[in-house]
């Protein structure tokens, strides 16, 4: 690796430790312990740049997502049921997952007795919380689980009535935004990623479900459910940035070359 820029290596490694930009460097590998001809720290700082600002740009799109999936959810439970449909283990396919979803919240606010939502409604109402307080402590990832441990016919209704999807993908696709999402917010590393874990296409996406392991598909799944203004204004952002940025080059990222014709 040519070391271009001496002057600023020794701050940058100093605030991003070498573990973690190891992933870049075998990013840049051609074989073991082997860079590319030419490859330049400068261009893994950039690279590491690169992936910060967009994985704050992914979480700008996840968050409206995830706070209209727990507004509805929590709005047809709670009319169709009562306040207390959290405790109603009769509305859940599974008692096991019910009652692993309610111990895990139970643990979340005994670890946050201070908090004053938590303090208002164990002094009021005895300890049992209704399922707009509830569904604001559920994590991302149990927000998946909870919607999919619904019985059937709930399902196919908010999901309808939320984004007018099928119930089987939007369950799926909540479980792969949940992963992405933890992701960016614990800083992962986003260039030339692929997932394990891939998102289930519809048929009417257009896209190969064989070559739907990288970010690109997610791009997929979060155009389907986000608002047409702000995700015009997200993918303009993006598409802006692969001009201005050095080294902030879609392809790394699963995007084919005719990506607009899907994403705009």
């Amino acid at each position: 690796m040519i070391i271009d820029s001496e002057a600023t290596v020794p701050t940058f490694l100093a605030s991003s430790h070498y573990y973690r930009l190891n992933i870049y460097f075998h990013k840049l590998m051609d074989s073991p312990d082997h860079f590319r001809e030419g490859t330049q720290f400068s261009q893994v700082m950039a690279i590491y740049g690169n992936d910060s600002w967009l994985r704050n740009k992914i979480l700008t799109i996840l968050e409206p997502i995830e706070v209209k999936t727990r507004t509805q959810v929590s709005h047809y439970l709670g009319v169709t049921y009562g306040s207390d449909v959290f405790y109603q283990k009769n509305v859940y396919k599974n008692e096991p997952i019910w009652q692993a979803i309610l111990d895990n919240f139970s643990n979340e606010t005994s670890r946050n007795q201070s908090d004053p939502v938590i303090k208002h409604h164990r002094t009021h109402y005895g300890g049992l919380f209704p399922i707009w307080v509830v569904i604001e402590f559920l994590s991302f990832n149990t927000l998946s689980k909870f919607y999919g441990n619904l019985q059937e016919k709930h399902k196919k209704i908010i999901a309808r009535n939320i984004y007018n999807v099928n119930d089987y993908l939007f369950g799926q696709w909540l479980h792969v935004l949940s992963v992405l999402r933890n992701n960016c917010a614990h800083y992962g590393y986003l260039y030339r990623r692929e997932y394990p874990l891939r998102p289930i296409m519809a048929k009417s996406f257009g896209w190969d479900a064989t070559k739907n392991n990288r970010l690109f598909a997610f791009f997929l799944v979060m155009q389907r459910l986000s608002d047409r203004r702000l995700w015009q204004e997200f993918i303009q952002t993006i598409s802006d940035n692969e001009k201005k940025r050095p080294f902030f080059h879609l392809e790394d990222y699963g995007f084919p070359a005719d990506w607009r014709s899907y994403l705009t």
